[in-house]
């Protein structure tokens, strides 16, 4: 089959050899056959385990089996799993599976993903995660590229393509070195052992990914769902006080608004813009204990902004992680002064090897460029203002729809609210706005508000209430019709 053909998932949430053929088989279906022999664990010291599997997901499940067999591991739809259980599934798995090869893995939320990619890792195989919700067919291109290799396998994230399409980000075992900017995160967000983490996002993207690996170097059991339902984990959140909570803003906002104040270690955000008024209510709701994490699947984690940051400058993304370069740059590469709006350009020790079909992100000023608009402060906290893709000229003047957005949200009577720029042909682009209220109000009342607080080429021309907003699969706003 030629590179840009098309290929048929068998079953949903199963880990198939991506052969030549391109074909993605399910156990669940039709079985695996049994293909080749994975390095048996026993007792591997964690030096042992490292070498073997580098420092991945499948290490940390390892390691974590060996030092607390009986632990938590994770609680799914299914229940609860223990460290050894999980191990011991991964190694079944493992036997199956050829070395050295190529492996995709479509599944939601459970321990069949995290089974399947330590497996794939466990023979040194590259792991390609997709997104399950992709209906019937997938590209052949994100399966190709099997080759023989002498180190740890490769896991190949998908951006969330909330903007635009999905690209593949491939990215090897953590060094060392690459660990630096992490440890920011873990001196500052409290993760203990024995505490629940809720992890709201796929794990087939970066965030959730990060923070399950997370959970298993904490020894903190992980609370996955194969569907994000907000009553549960409210519930869950009650029922289990200390816990931590994971998610992009719109489904902490979701969350919040169905079980209200919660005990809770912390909230942690990202991989989306968090509004200042939503961070506003989550703290009311939850105390001073949210985190805003800035970054993305190509640069990791970027920066961080703490309770106290988010108290000063609400809708900050913090100042940057240990180890990483953050800087608002013009078009020609200078330096922007404070309160100034350029791009967002990062330099990471966990920056991405390559994406998959080769290439890496633009660079400005020797950074890459984020494709995010925003500034910095006098403190040196930094602020993101919208993504390229989501300002739009009405009127002549330059509009980023998240900043509509956010003063709608201020309305009592908002839960949610998505600004589109929909063309027209006297002012290039009007402003419309998808609203989904809390209390009772009236279109003409939301744009009052708005017309009290934005000027007026950033008013909506018009206001329609819906029952939900769409999103992507990984929770953020879908992409802007423009």
């Amino acid at each position: 089959m030629p590179a840009g053909g098309r290929v048929r998932v068998i079953a949903e949430g199963a880990i198939g050899r991506a052969a030549r053929s391109g074909r993605v088989i399910g156990e669940v279906t039709i079985g695996l056959v049994r293909l080749g022999r994975a390095i048996p664990l026993g007792r591997l010291s964690t030096y042992r385990i490292i070498r073997r599997d580098g420092l991945t997901v499948s290490a940390l499940v390892s390691i974590a089996a060996v030092k607390n067999p009986t632990g938590i591991a994770l609680i799914d739809d299914d229940g609860p799993v223990s460290y050894a259980e999980l191990d011991r599934l991964a190694d079944a798995r493992a036997y199956e599976l050829a070395p050295n090869a190529r492996y995709a893995v479509a599944q939601p939320n459970h321990r069949s993903f995290v089974i399947a990619i330590c497996a794939a890792l466990r023979v040194r195989a590259d792991v390609v995660l997709l997104d399950p919700t992709v209906p019937g067919r997938l590209p052949f291109t994100a399966l190709k590229g099997s080759r023989p290799r002498k180190g740890p396998g490769r896991v190949v994230l998908q951006t969330s393509g909330s903007t635009g399409l999905a690209k593949e980000v491939e990215r090897g075992d953590v060094r060392l070195g690459q660990a630096v900017p992490v440890a920011s995160l873990v001196r500052w967000v409290p993760l203990k052992p024995g505490t629940s983490m809720v992890v709201t996002p796929p794990l087939w993207h970066g965030f959730g990914l990060g923070f399950f690996a997370l959970g298993l170097a904490f020894g903190m059991p992980v609370v996955l769902g194969r569907r994000f339902d907000a009553v549960r984990v409210a519930a869950y959140l009650k029922e289990n006080p200390g816990s931590v909570l994971v998610g992009v803003p719109p489904v902490l906002a979701r969350v919040e608004r169905a079980g209200g104040a919660a005990e809770v270690a912390a909230v942690v955000s990202g991989a989306g813009l968090l509004h200042p008024s939503v961070a506003a209510r989550l703290t009311a709701s939850y105390g001073p204990v949210l985190y805003n994490l800035y970054g993305s699947s190509e640069e990791g984690w970027s920066t961080i902004a703490r309770p106290a940051d988010l108290e000063a400058a609400p809708g900050t993304i913090g100042r940057p992680a240990a180890g990483v370069r953050v800087a608002v740059l013009a078009d020609d590469g200078r330096s922007l002064p404070p309160y100034e709006v350029g791009h967002l350009c990062v330099s990471s020790r966990l920056e991405f090897e390559q994406y998959s079909g080769g290439g890496r992100r633009p660079r400005l000023g020797g950074l890459a460029d984020s494709g995010d608009l925003g500034h910095r402060d006098e403190a040196g906290r930094f602020f993101v203002d919208g993504r390229k893709d989501d300002m739009v000229v009405t009127g002549g003047e330059n509009v980023f729809l998240t900043e509509v957005e956010d003063v709608l949200l201020r309305h009592p009577a908002v839960a949610e609210a998505r600004v589109d720029g929909v063309p027209d042909e006297e002012f290039g682009a009007r402003l419309e706005a998808s609203v989904v209220l809390r209390a009772a109000a009236t279109a003409d009342e939301v744009i009052a508000f708005a017309r009290e607080r934005l000027a007026r080429a950033k008013v909506p021309r018009r206001v329609t209430f819906v029952e939900s907003l769409p999103t992507t699969s990984t929770g953020k706003p879908g992409r802007r019709v423009t």
